[in-house]
């Protein structure tokens, strides 16, 4: 998924965020091209509309947990999307409170559920699909987190 990003002094040569694949970072676009590298890691270069140069950085969000990562342009940060809002944050979250009951295992399954949910939030369903496929989500994690458990339970037993 793309996201245009609204900086000053791009109409004719836009800028794009595309969203992380599953083995893959966000992606900074000029022209839907990949944006050419900067002089310093992590940066990328891209052209202005009148043939200045300028320096660009995604930067995640708090946490890490928006699939959409902010874009810097020199020193000047633009949100490419609305911030999650304290609710959604709380329900994107809920899955991680397997850590408390489930260790190692239910960090991994809960932080795993969590990105996806962030990832459903994203997406330009209607909000009570959202919030519906959001909670199916966690449920399924606590489901594969019990299935898991009695599974480990049965290996050690025997």
């Amino acid at each position: 998924m793309r996201y245009t990003v609204t900086a000053p002094g791009f109409a004719l040569a836009p800028v794009e965020v595309e969203v992380a694949g599953w083995l893959s970072g966000p992606r900074l676009l000029q022209n839907g091209e990949r944006a050419p590298k900067g002089t310093k890691r992590g940066t990328f270069a891209l052209r202005r509309d009148d043939g200045a140069e300028s320096v660009a950085r995604l930067r995640p969000s708090v946490l890490g947990l928006d699939p959409v990562p902010a874009v810097e342009i020199d020193g000047t940060r633009y949100d490419v999307v609305k911030r999650f809002a304290w609710y959604e944050l709380i329900w994107l979250g809920l899955p991680v409170l397997l850590v408390f009951q489930g260790g190692a295992i239910g960090a991994i399954l809960g932080i795993m559920a969590m990105s996806w949910n962030a990832r459903v939030f994203r997406s330009d369903r209607p909000a009570l699909v959202r919030y519906a496929l959001t909670a199916g989500i966690s449920i399924l994690a606590v489901v594969v987190f019990i299935v898991l458990a009695i599974l480990l339970l049965v290996a050690v037993g025997s």
